[in-house]
């Protein structure tokens, strides 16, 4: 397999009507070929089998597709090392929240959580998608009584105020409050919560029917 197989298979893949919906909900720019998630996930794997050299040489072209992203974020494996510098690279590409949101909730992540999150502490220093990865990299493994911690630590120190990364960080304050409530409320009235945060989860809470 080849990169060139990849781009076919996206074209034989793609549907018109969703690279509709999908460049409407995305509004990056980026060139979409309109492939559903479980083609693309298929299509990840055989990757994986097939084309050892994918990453290597995704990262070498110029410009990439919103679907290329993701299955370069797909192609994780044994090594936590290797995992964390994929991630970290790719997520200065990251143009949408959908990109960082399907890359990040599909990760292998360590059991070792405050080494996960210090090796992920790179993207506290970038752009909205950036962070926004770091936000949904806490919630999705620091939300239990014994790694909470490391939400309490960290999470004051994003810098808030990008419409994405807020968004990120209302959704893990909703969560919070519905898994840790004492804990997740104290959150929730922390100084370092903008009022748009705020706003934010507290909408979220109400939305999701499970915050009395």
């Amino acid at each position: 397999m080849e990169y060139t197989d990849v781009l076919a298979a996206l074209d034989a893949l793609s549907e018109e009507k969703f690279r509709e919906f999908t460049v409407r909900l995305l509004r990056a720019g980026r060139r979409v070929y309109g492939v559903r998630t479980p083609a693309l996930r298929k299509l990840a794997g055989r990757i994986k089998r097939e084309y050892p050299g994918f990453v290597g040489d995704f990262f070498a072209r110029g410009e990439v597709s919103h679907e290329e992203i993701l299955l370069a974020g797909w192609q994780t494996g044994g090594d936590y090392s290797s995992n964390v510098r994929l991630l970290l690279r790719l997520m200065r590409l990251a143009d949408s929240w959908a990109q960082v949101d399907q890359v990040i909730c599909a990760f292998p992540w360590a059991k070792d959580k405050a080494a996960l999150v210090r090796d992920m502490s790179p993207l506290l220093g970038g752009g909205e998608y950036e962070r926004r990865a770091f936000v949904v990299v806490l919630m999705t493994n620091c939300m239990g009584d014994g790694d909470f911690h490391l939400v309490e630590e960290y999470l004051p120190r994003v810098r808030f105020g990008e419409y994405y990364v807020d968004m990120a960080a209302a959704w893990l304050l909703c969560e919070a409050v519905i898994k840790l409530p004492e804990r997740g409320e104290a959150l929730l009235a922390a100084p370092f919560v903008t009022p748009s945060v705020l706003a934010k989860a507290k909408r979220k809470m109400r939305e999701s029917l499970r915050v009395k």
